[in-house]
């Protein structure tokens, strides 16, 4: 594999006090953020630049045009670098799709009523990471949800408490080996390291959330192009996420096979005239709605703003069902937040938080990325959760008990752990 040392990925990652990169590869765009921490606290972030480009070769989390997205990529950075004013070498990099998948594991040992150490925590972590099937597959982070303290539940931190028996339930994102390599490929051809890589859907949260919500436990819910993605977090922590494979694209789409128009002229209809509420003002009102004519032009044709409305709540009402299908499917269905927070370019469709509401039977906010008073009225809008949210993943200080698999290289069970072990071996030694 070419320049493998100048892409090595640096698993370990830290919260350093420099500049960071986050580059968020969607199905219709490409962000690069460069940011730098201003020291007083975790989302105190100066935004040095920011580049976007329109996304290419890549669609429903898998490259489909190696060179397109190449180029996108540099495309977006280099705008990214020019505001900014000097050059990145690594970034964090937001990874995506239907393929990621989320596994709830639990593990228990022995104790012996003696006090928990930090080693002992970091063995629990292996032996659970140890039963995670990784055949094809490698593991992109795990979370510690929640630890058991003998007949104590929901025990965040054990260290130093007395116990006979310790026990965790982790949470753990894995993704198909060939989409990760590919990835790493492309990024690289780009000439960028990268210093970590974070489930989109998961950014999306460290983005949008307030400290509250991480805290006490949120539902995020990311309304992108292509896929809409679901986090959960509790106890302050990532705790499962999940995709539905419905996004605006199919909303844009559904408009265009629907009226007889271009998609271009179905995503200005949607964009400028659309909503999902069918009992809201102005439904009556006629508007210019072009469609193609036998001689393949678009020519002008009116119609009512309802007609338009009838054609987008079915695809979004079929969304959130979908989303609270995974929901109710999830090993979190128990102990699930009822704060339920909506970002996503999709999500500041007209009508959309209405029926996302009235289906989750939840209360819902719109969220921004938190940090929008330093990206500007341009980035600080629900598309560019993602981005701002890579940017404060490291700086919010999750603990993952994978990176680096540090607890299965220092404390590895013998006991199906070298499928695990492969796999970050893997990593290390080809990038």
């Amino acid at each position: 594999m070419a320049n493998v040392q100048s892409r090595r990925i640096a698993l370990n990652g830290s919260r350093g006090t420099g500049t960071v990169a986050a580059l968020d590869i969607g199905c219709s765009k490409i962000t690069c953020m460069i940011g730098r921490n201003d020291g007083s606290g975790p989302r105190r972030f100066q935004i040095l630049g920011g580049g976007r480009q329109q996304s290419r070769g890549f669609n429903g989390g898998a490259i489909t045009d190696m060179e397109g997205l190449e180029r996108s990529i540099r495309l977006a950075v280099e705008d990214a670098e020019r505001e900014a004013g000097e050059q990145i070498s690594e970034v964090i990099l937001g990874i995506t799709g239907p393929k990621l998948a989320c596994t709830l594991v639990t593990a228990s040992i022995d104790i012996g009523g003696r006090a928990i150490t930090h080693k002992e925590i970091k063995r629990l972590q292996a032996l659970a990471l140890s039963r995670i099937p990784t055949k094809g597959a490698d593991i992109l982070a795990a979370w510690p949800v929640a630890y058991r303290v003998d007949q104590q539940e929901g025990v965040r931190q054990p260290a130093g408490m007395y116990a006979e028996q310790l026990g965790i339930l982790l949470s753990v994102v894995t993704a198909p080996r060939p989409i990760i390599k590919n990835l790493v490929e492309c990024v690289g051809r780009a000439h960028l390291g990268i210093s970590a890589l974070v489930p989109s859907s998961i950014a999306s949260g460290a983005g949008t959330l307030i400290d509250d919500e991480i805290e006490n436990g949120a539902i995020c819910i990311d309304m992108g192009a292509g896929v809409t993605a679901v986090s959960v977090y509790l106890n302050g922590s990532p705790a499962w996420l999940g995709l539905v494979p419905t996004g605006g694209t199919h909303v844009t789409s559904d408009i265009a096979q629907g009226i007889g128009t271009t998609f271009a002229a179905a995503e200005r209809l949607k964009s400028v005239y659309g909503t999902a509420n069918l009992e809201g003002p102005g439904l009556a009102e006629r508007i210019e709605a072009p469609r193609l004519g036998d001689d393949g032009r678009l020519h002008g044709m009116r119609m009512e703003k309802g007609a338009i409305a009838e054609i987008i709540a079915p695809r979004i009402e079929e969304t959130f069902e979908l989303v609270q299908k995974i929901l109710d499917a999830s090993g979190v269905r128990s102990v699930l937040p009822r704060r339920v927070v909506l970002t996503g370019g999709a999500s500041q469709l007209s009508g959309v938080r209405d029926v996302a509401t009235r289906i989750l039977n939840a209360p819902v906010r719109l969220g921004r990325p938190t940090i929008a008073e330093f990206l500007g009225e341009t980035l600080g809008t629900p598309a560019f959760s993602t981005a701002s949210g890579l940017l404060l993943y490291s700086e919010l200080g999750f603990v993952d008990a994978a990176r680096a698999g540090v607890a299965l290289k220092e404390y590895g069970a013998e006991s199906g752990s070298g499928a695990v072990n492969k796999a970050f071996h893997w990593l290390k030694e080809n990038f």
